[in-house]
């Protein structure tokens, strides 16, 4: 089971109007496109859950929407003008939705550290002062 889970009434309370068949539908293909950029998603011990779920709604919100708006001529004369304020969807995920994603997994790898320090006091050269070559 994965760690990121999205339900209809997740999305309700932005698009009240929503058809609950096409949510589930939407909500399956976001988390199935999700998991190809960020695999990491699909694992129990995901570390931010939340925050993919946040990313997730907001593009599935935004489909929901695609093709609202209007398509609007306008003549005066010889002179004439178009305004097209419609939504087009060409991809699930924005660009930086994408790096949002892969950046959750990143993130959630384990972490590591370094030291600037050098080796450990107790060998090479600050071992034996008096050789001052690395052993």
């Amino acid at each position: 089971m994965t760690a990121v889970s999205i339900t209809v009434a997740d999305l309700t309370p932005f698009s009240p109007n929503i058809d609950a068949t096409k949510a589930q539908a939407m909500i399956d293909d976001a988390l199935a496109l999700a998991a190809r950029v960020a695999p990491c998603i699909n694992d129990d011990t995901f570390a931010y859950p939340e925050a993919a779920k946040a990313i997730l709604r907001g593009a599935i919100l935004r489909w929901d929407e695609a093709g609202t708006g209007a398509l609007q001529a306008q003549t005066a004369g010889p002179f004439g003008q178009t305004l097209d304020t419609r939504q087009q969807r060409r991809g699930m995920f924005w660009p930086s939705e994408i790096s949002d994603l892969t950046a959750l997994c990143s993130s959630s790898s384990t972490s590591y550290t370094t030291s600037l320090a050098g080796p450990d006091p107790g060998a090479g050269y600050w071992s034996q002062p008096n050789v001052w070559t690395p052993l």
